[in-house]
Order: structure tokens, then C-alpha cells, then sequence
């Protein structure tokens, strides 16, 4: 089950014998629920995904926290839920409404669509395996693992590049690997179909489109991603009482309850964030694990139980659409910085588009308001200020000793060290 959850292998069926046109199966049910849901929960994914790229990459604020990641993936995530539309939508529409034009349009640009729905897809996992693992590397409490963390933070732009390069080199072959061919003896929509291209050969090409690509594209993201997911939260757990101690301590020695409260909660917040969207991505693909596991072991069973099939290829192909449109909801209710970043570029976009109609929730005075009283009280250290200097407050002898006591030279450059390498 590749991106979009269409086989390869389903091609390979998708020329017929004669020129009879015989419709898919439960059409009435692929209406319904491609057709209409996934084409409503798309058209949402892509309006949430591209207010949260604009925000990533135009916001001041966002991008002194670097969320290279999340950008970048909610930008795979936009040409993912328009693939959706344009592969799977418009194919149930085609036979729906029995429409050759849009069967001949469908297939002109399926090669392309296809492509890039793999390679965004892949894309869209490596970007989240690299967080995922750049936030548990900054979980854990050891000076080796957070060395690693700070040259995986100064060299986000490279890890990048690597995962759309890996998702190319992966994924990027599938547009070879199909063609639209014609059958000269029918007319209508049998005249039309798609068929697979052997690129090394029979027994090279099972070798790599079933265990080198699906073990790097689908097996290797899920099994990463589900152990970091697990490991983080035992990390944030098992660390959660020497925190608490730690911000004591902190105050006792800095005296500045509101650095200290804000930096446990943002780190915890953006830990729960990201938890939570790789949950929903282990959620979303858990069905398209289970299908491509039974397609490389026996994919004639699968075939045999053409109605299952069918019902599942659905729900797996929808399923990734609903996580995508999820990831604004989850940003929002766990970031409140990101929130109010997003409702003011929210807010500057209706103001342009609208000059003649002012939205009342967007006038000038309220968007000063939330920018000064609920963004600015959320930042820690502004990079152009210095660190505040640590100094003993007179708190009494007994606080002083037990500070001097607790506090290790690790733990004085911590609020330094989180300035440095904060971000998600």
C-alpha cells in the first residue's frame, strides 16, 4: 500500500480483457466517503496547513524558535490533501458521474499526482521522525545526548534537505514505474488504463519496491516514530519530580519565579504537541501498516477479498487526510504563543482581503492588544537582550545552604543553555 494507499499492483489489474467497462464496487459508499468527507476534511487540511506555513515562515516571533520542522511539514502536508483530492476524489468522481473527459484528465496527471504524493508522504515522515528524535534527545538529562542535540539544532536546514533528498531517492522512482496505455479496440472508459513498468527487472523490482522502500518508507518511520513517542513520555515522567526540585533551586539562586514557571510549561507544552501529532500519525497508519504487511506477504489473499479491499484502501487513504487536518488544533491548544501568532496572520489576511468589510475581531486595536499582552509575556529571553546574571537572593541561611547544596554547575546554565537550543 503505497502513498495514498494505491498499489502498484493494482495497476497491474487495471487493464481489462475485453472492452466491457465494469464500475468499482460500492460506488455509492466511495461518493460518500471519498467523494464527499474526504474531499470536506482535504479542502480543510489544506486551509489549516497553509495559515500554518505562512505563520512558520512570516511570523518574527515563530521564527526565533525555529520551527523549521513543523513549517516544512505542514507544507508536505498541503500537496498531500490535494493529491488526495486529485487521485482519489476525482477517480471516484470520474466513475460516479461516468465522465470520459474527466477520466482522460484524470489520467494525463496521475503520473505526477502520484509521485508527488509519495514523496511528500515519505517526506512528511522523515521531517517528523527528525523532531521527534531532536525533542527526545533534549528530554533526557545527559551531557552526551544534548551535544548531539545542539549539532542537530545548528543544522536543521541539512537534516531537512536530507529527508526531502532520502523521500526523492525512495519514492521519486514511481513515476517510472507506471504508464497510461490505451487499448486501440475499445472505446469509452475501457479504452483507458494503467500498467506497471519493471525498471531492474522482475526479481530486482520485487526486491525494491517491497522490502527496500516500504521497509524504509512505512515499516522503519512507524517503528521509529512509536518508540521515541513511548521514550519521551517515560523521559518526561521519570524527569518530571527533578524538574520541579530544579525550578525551586532556580528561584531560591535567580529569584525570577517567571522565567523559571514559563520554561518548565513551554518545554512541556511543545513536548505534549508533538506527542500528540506523532500519536495521531502512529493512529492514522496503523491500518496501512497492517495492509502493506499482507500485501508483502500475500497480496493474492488481499485481492481474493475484493469488497475488504476496497473498504480498507479507503479508510487507510483517508485516515492520513484527517491526521494532516488535525495539526492546527493540536498547535493551538498546546502553544499559545502559536495560537496567537496564528490568529493575528489570520487576522492580517482577512484585513487584505476584506479592506471594504473589516472583521470586527480583527481591528487594530485588539490584534495591539493580543500581540502585546499574550505574545510578549510568552517569550523567555529575547535573543538580543543578555541573559540575567545569577544572583543570590536573600532568602535566609537555611535557603542559601540548601541551594549551594543543590545546585550543580549544570544546573546554573540551564536557563543558558535553554535559551540557546530552545525550539521544537
Amino acid at each position: 500500500m503505497d502513498s495514498n494507499n494505491i498499489s502498484l499492483d493494482v495497476f497491474e489489474e487495471s487493464i481489462p480483457d475485453d472492452c466491457e467497462y465494469s464500475p468499482p464496487i460500492f460506488l455509492e459508499w466511495k461518493m460518500f466517503f471519498v467523494g464527499i468527507i474526504g474531499l470536506i476534511v482535504a479542502l480543510i487540511s489544506i486551509i489549516h496547513n497553509s495559515l500554518l506555513f505562512y505563520t512558520f515562515n512570516t511570523s518574527t516571533v515563530l521564527r526565533k524558535r525555529n520551527l523549521t520542522y513543523l513549517m516544512w511539514i505542514s507544507g508536505c502536508d498541503v500537496f498531500i490533501s490535494l493529491c488526495y483530492i486529485a487521485i482519489m476524489c476525482v477517480q471516484v468522481y470520474t466513475d460516479y458521474f461516468e465522465s470520459f473527459n474527466l477520466l482522460v484528465l484524470w489520467h494525463e496527471y496521475l503520473r505526477a499526482a502520484f509521485t508527488v504524493s509519495h514523496i511528500t508522504l515519505s517526506a512528511a515522515s522523515f521531517l517528523l521522525m527528525a523532531a521527534t528524535i531532536e525533542r527526545y534527545l533534549q528530554s533526557t538529562a545527559d551531557n552526551r545526548t544534548l551535544k548531539l542535540f545542539q549539532i542537530l539544532a545548528t543544522h536543521r536546514t541539512y537534516v531537512v534537505f536530507c529527508c526531502f533528498l532520502a523521500s526523492f531517492i525512495f519514492r521519486g522512482t514511481v513515476f517510472f514505474e507506471i504508464e497510461v496505455v490505451t487499448q486501440p479496440n475499445c472505446t469509452g472508459f475501457s479504452s483507458m488504463g494503467l500498467a506497471v513498468v519493471p525498471m531492474f527487472g522482475e526479481n530486482m523490482d520485487v526486491v525494491w519496491r517491497f522490502f527496500v522502500r516500504k521497509i524504509v518508507t512505512v515499516f522503519l518511520p512507524f517503528a521509529v516514530l512509536a518508540y521515541f513517542n513511548a521514550a519521551i513520555v517515560m523521559n518526561v515522567r521519570r524527569t518530571d519530580r527533578d524538574q520541579t526540585v530544579k525550578a525551586l533551586v532556580l528561584f531560591i539562586t535567580v529569584g525570577t519565579r517567571g522565567e523559571v514557571t514559563r520554561l518548565r510549561s513551554r518545554l512541556r507544552a511543545v513536548t505534549r504537541m508533538l506527542v500528540m501529532v506523532v500519536t495521531g500519525y502512529l493512529l492514522a497508519n496503523i491500518l496501512d501498516i497492517i495492509i502493506a504487511f499482507w500485501e508483502t506477504v500475500n497480496i493474492q489473499s488481499l485481492q481474493d477479498l475484493p469488497s475488504l479491499y476496497t473498504v480498507l484502501s479507503d479508510v487507510s487513504s483517508f485516515l492520513p487526510i484527517a491526521a494532516c487536518a488535525l495539526r492546527l488544533p493540536i498547535y493551538t491548544i498546546n502553544d499559545r504563543q502559536i495560537r496567537v501568532e496564528v490568529r493575528r496572520k489570520f487576522c492580517d489576511l482577512i484585513t487584505q482581503c476584506c479592506r471594504c468589510c473589516p472583521c470586527v475581531l480583527c481591528d487594530n486595536h485588539q490584534r495591539k492588544k493580543l500581540y502585546d499582552h499574550q505574545l510578549e509575556s510568552e517569550r523567555l529571553f529575547p535573543k538580543n537582550e543578555p541573559t540575567p546574571k545569577l544572583e543570590i537572593r536573600n532568602y535566609g541561611l537555611q535557603s542559601l545552604i540548601m541551594a549551594r547544596a543543590s545546585l550543580s554547575t549544570k544546573e546554573i546554565y540551564d536557563i543558558q543553555r535553554f535559551r540557546e537550543s530552545y525550539d521544537v
